[in-house]
């Protein structure tokens, strides 16, 4: 970007989505404060060293490691990306194979049956779009017969109830909520790998030298032809040009911050119908004295308790590559995760992981150290994890929802992104974007990309350098 006059930009979050907008606006030339509620920035990226080693509680993955803008950045910061690949191995007395992949390539009948009833779904659903509205089929709608279907062998519908748990976790969100025209996310097929100490270092590279007000909840944006008047709860007024809103879709949904006036209708409602708050991919770290767990491969698990009783951390990812430590990170997914995340108490999260462990390697096990539960359901200023096509939700709904209103108020974050949503480089994406947005409104110029965290040249201590 070249230079963007002296315009003043209020930012609303320090996640992803705003701190790389925030980044690009000041090496840009504008005046931006960054006002974030919460006493950290981040947002749900968010990088904690409760156990002893720094562990990823929010956006974990670089997901598709080829021309991904994270992995780029990465490599400029030096931080080292641990890539997640090979089998998964299968620790269950009920399976016929020793791996997951291996399970569901014999479960012929379950899988073939699971893979018919989602394309046929996805076909009616789209065939009947003009009369029952977009994506008006959920997995649940879809595959839920076969689950007590008579002809399935036992060990099938465990397969298929692995597919729904898959479909539940990456998308965070039960079966009945979640499109069976995306029941599964493309970046789930790509490589991902973890950066080693956290996303944490982007975070900090993104943020150095902004003004970051945190503890600051913008309560109301207002927003005229000529300016934003930004609301701070307690009643301080922060006068801008313009603002860039990029909160979780669950806090717009409440209406933190008000808009004044409201956006149209149609943008009203298409934020209304995005999948987003309705449940979670809850997840887990325990901390143990010592590895009790094989060495290689880095991920195994075991099959639901049962088709109908599912998301109870079956799935574990071994990190003692990532943090030297023997710490372990589970997850529970659709209904179960979001009990767990709303009504449970840590004892009692760590009481149903244990359970799953034992089944896989008996009673004998330690006793964890020490947990991580984070509960990004129940905390106020996410109000979920992350977005989800949700039933009833129109593809373009991302995009609708963040159209910028008279010039000035401008929104950005994970859920605008209409292919990768859920994902943290679809936030760096949405704040990239918005950046430009509002350079090419304040200047009425083409916009250069020289400067990207991830693509420029760094000098000294990590200044920012056009």
């Amino acid at each position: 970007m070249g230079a963007g006059g002296a315009e003043r930009v209020v930012v609303v979050g320090a996640g992803m989505a705003g701190l790389v907008a925030a980044r690009l606006l000041q090496d840009s030339g504008f005046a931006v404060t960054v006002l974030e509620a919460r006493p950290r920035s981040g947002g749900r990226v968010w990088t904690d060293d409760g156990l002893g080693a720094p562990l990823d509680l929010g956006g974990s993955w670089v997901h598709g490691l080829d021309g991904n803008p994270l992995a780029l950045w990465c490599e400029k910061l030096g931080v080292k990306l641990i890539e997640s690949q090979g089998e998964r191995l299968l620790i269950d007395k009920r399976a016929t194979a020793p791996t997951r992949e291996g399970q569901r390539r014999r479960a012929v009948m379950g899988r073939l049956a699971f893979k018919a009833a989602i394309e046929w779904a996805s076909w009616k659903s789209k065939a009947m779009a003009r009369v029952n509205g977009p994506r008006s089929i959920s997995v649940k709608q879809a595959v839920e017969p076969l689950l007590r279907a008579g002809w399935l062998p036992e060990i099938d519908k465990l397969v298929v109830a692995t597919f729904i748990e898959m479909s539940e976790g990456v998308q965070s969100a039960p079966w009945d909520l979640v499109s069976a025209e995306e029941w599964f996310p493309t970046e789930g097929l790509d490589r991902n790998a973890q950066p080693k100490g956290g996303f944490r270092t982007l975070i900090a590279d993104a943020a150095e030298g902004l003004d970051i007000r945190q503890g600051a909840v913008v309560e109301r944006i207002g927003w005229t032809g000529t300016g934003v008047t930004a609301v701070l709860q307690g009643g301080e007024r922060l006068v801008a040009d313009r603002a860039l809103i990029t909160v979780p879709v669950g806090l717009l949904r409440a209406g933190l911050p008000v808009l004044d006036p409201a956006a149209p209708e149609t943008q009203r409602a298409a934020l209304g119908r995005l999948g987003y708050g309705g449940g979670i991919l809850a997840k887990l770290y325990l901390r143990f004295p010592r590895r009790f767990w094989p060495e290689q491969p880095k991920w195994f698990g075991r099959l639901p308790d049962a088709p109908d009783r599912r998301g109870g951390f079956n799935t574990w990812v071994s990190h003692e590559e990532e943090t030297g430590l023997p710490i372990l990170l589970s997850f529970a997914n659709g209904h179960t995760a979001i009990r767990l995340d709303r009504e449970a108490s840590d004892t009692e999260v760590t009481a149903v992981a244990m359970a799953s462990l034992r089944a896989m390697f008996g009673n004998d096990i330690p006793e964890p150290e020490a947990m991580l539960f984070p509960r990004w359901l129940s905390d106020p200023w996410s109000r979920g994890g992350y977005s989800y096509p949700g039933v009833g939700s129109d593809p373009d709904d991302g995009t609708a929802y963040a159209r910028p209103l008279g010039g000035r108020v401008f929104f950005a974050g994970e859920a605008t992104e209409p292919v990768e949503y859920g994902t943290v480089h679809a936030a760096l994406w949405s704040g990239e974007q918005s950046a430009e947005a509002i350079f090419r409104a304040a200047t009425g110029t083409a916009v250069s990309r020289a400067a990207r965290p991830w693509a420029r040249a760094r000098t000294g201590a990590g200044r920012h350098n056009d």
